[in-house]
């Protein structure tokens, strides 16, 4: 019976399906403070289930107000935000605007090493005006000020819960974290005291962390777990569609899937030879290859899913004569050897690099791939930039800015570029903004810094009955808020 109980699996005989929903996985968090960590797979668990944002984005990518009813701003430099009355934190405390202030505090202080700190780089001064009243003044006009507030980074916790957030979170979300027993679940549990009405409508989550994605549909099979939220591959949907036990969902993502190649090193170090490789690769042979024909062809780092997503699928096309004169005009007529680092953690990455390597032969380009541990990956590759080329999706929405870091771990580094991120930050009219896009976009089409290859997309596969999935992911967050089964 507890065992039952813990897997949330308990259906009363004759009753409607128990408000309990058991959630594949693929990768468990490193830890579970978004304060600490950019993994997504933190996000996924964590933000807006049990730590939430003074705004949010909701599921069509609309900022909406959140633990703040409204807010205010008459110049795009002071903010005034108004606090929804009555929120409480998980451990029962009121939330109070000085919450909000030490937040942020502790997010712009070097010290507490903040994954996102250019987020917040812009305020100059944060101003507790009563309990439910505060104004954050910037030092210039922001355009993504708003959006930053709302991503995972920006969550609002107690004070008192700053050394426990690694482990054991504590927010205002519509679940409470019950127990995380490590490399097997997390469970969630409904929030009695949620401040949004009739919200959450689950009872209890459980995240199963089953990395292989044939494991996972045996677990999906078998009735183990309820649903899969990113775990499946791709060649399961047609299986799965022709299932009348199941529903699948499919949508876009924020997701971009790039071959990264280190600027700083030989032979990256030349354009030509970033642009031969982009002409060596044929996008949409790779994605009938790596990913069964889903997933959009990508251009550049913006998104379908961003308002100033310009279409350069088709910018550097497929063209392996080009791609090797190119080669020749940078010293390579015979090509060269390199390296592709690679995590196991996720297939789709292994089996796109085995499509590359072999488009890339074609053009001299000899590619090893190594597989290393996500662990490593993260410390070797993304930390430390050692490598010649890797494979992943960057998950983050808005985050263009990366390109603009010459320290990020593709080591892309230009003046002209950096020049036009600054001023798209601080430009707030639309049109303007929207043309610096424009700009930055055609840039990185230029400059080739890395190859970008598809949107991975939203694949989720459900039991029937379950609804209130998201079918768009705007940010990586794994919203079950309204989430329940069908009575």
């Amino acid at each position: 019976m507890l065992a039952a109980l813990a897997l949330g699996l308990i259906v009363s005989p004759g009753a409607a399906p128990a408000q309990n929903l058991v959630v594949q996985v693929t990768t468990e968090p490193p830890g579970l403070d978004l304060t600490a960590t950019p993994a997504s797979a933190t996000a996924g668990v964590v933000l807006y289930n049990v730590q939430e944002c003074l705004v949010k984005v909701d599921r069509h990518g609309k900022i909406v107000p959140w633990l703040a009813d409204r807010w205010h701003t008459s110049d795009d430099r002071n903010y005034t935000f108004f606090l929804k009355r009555g929120v409480r934190f998980h451990n029962g405390r009121e939330l109070r605007a000085a919450d909000v202030k030490f937040v942020f505090d502790r997010a712009m202080n070097p010290e507490t090493k903040h994954p996102y700190p250019g987020y917040y780089s812009a305020i100059s001064d944060i101003i507790v005006k009563d309990d439910y009243t505060i104004t954050f003044t910037l030092k210039t006009p922001t355009a993504n000020f708003l959006l930053n507030l709302a991503r995972q980074g920006s969550v609002i916790y107690p004070r008192e819960a700053v050394d426990t957030l690694k482990s054991e979170p504590i927010g205002t979300g519509p679940f409470k974290l019950a127990e995380w027993v490590r490399g097997d679940r997390i469970v969630l549990v409904k929030n009695p005291d949620y401040h949004v009405k009739g919200l959450p409508k689950l009872d209890r989550v459980t995240y199963r962390f089953i990395a292989d994605p044939n494991a996972a549909l045996a677990a999906l099979k078998a009735g183990d777990i309820d649903a899969t939220m990113f775990g499946l591959g791709p060649e399961h949907v047609p299986e799965l569609q022709k299932d009348s036990r199941f529903q699948v969902i499919l949508g876009e993502t924020t997701n971009d899937v790039i071959l990264s190649m280190n600027n700083s090193r030989k032979p990256y170090a030349d354009v030509r030879v970033r642009r031969a490789v982009t002409h060596g690769i044929n996008k949409p042979d790779v994605v009938k290859g790596a990913m069964f024909g889903l997933g959009r062809v990508l251009g550049t780092n913006v998104d379908p899913l961003n308002p100033y997503f310009v279409d350069m699928a088709g910018a550097v096309p497929y063209d392996p004569a080009r791609a090797k004169r190119l080669l020749a005009d940078a010293g390579y007529p015979n090509g060269f050897e390199t390296v592709l680092r690679v995590s196991p953690q996720y297939a789709y990455s292994i089996r796109t690099g085995e499509v590359l390597t072999d488009q890339l032969q074609k053009i001299g380009v000899k590619v090893r791939i190594e597989q290393i541990e996500w662990s490593q990956w993260l410390s070797r590759v993304w930390k430390d930039a050692e490598y010649d080329l890797t494979i992943i999706g960057h998950a983050e929405a808005w985050d263009i800015g990366n390109y603009a870091n010459p320290k990020y771990y593709f080591r892309y580094d230009n003046a002209d570029f950096q020049k036009l991120f600054k001023e798209s930050e601080t430009t707030v009219d639309d049109r303007a903004r929207r043309a610096l896009y424009v700009k930055m976009q055609r840039k990185l089409v230029e400059d080739a810094p890395v190859v970008w290859l598809y949107i991975y997309p939203r694949l989720a596969v459900t039991k029937k009955g379950l609804q209130g999935v998201w079918k768009d992911l705007p940010l990586p967050a794994n919203d079950l808020s309204e989430v329940a089964w069908a009575k």
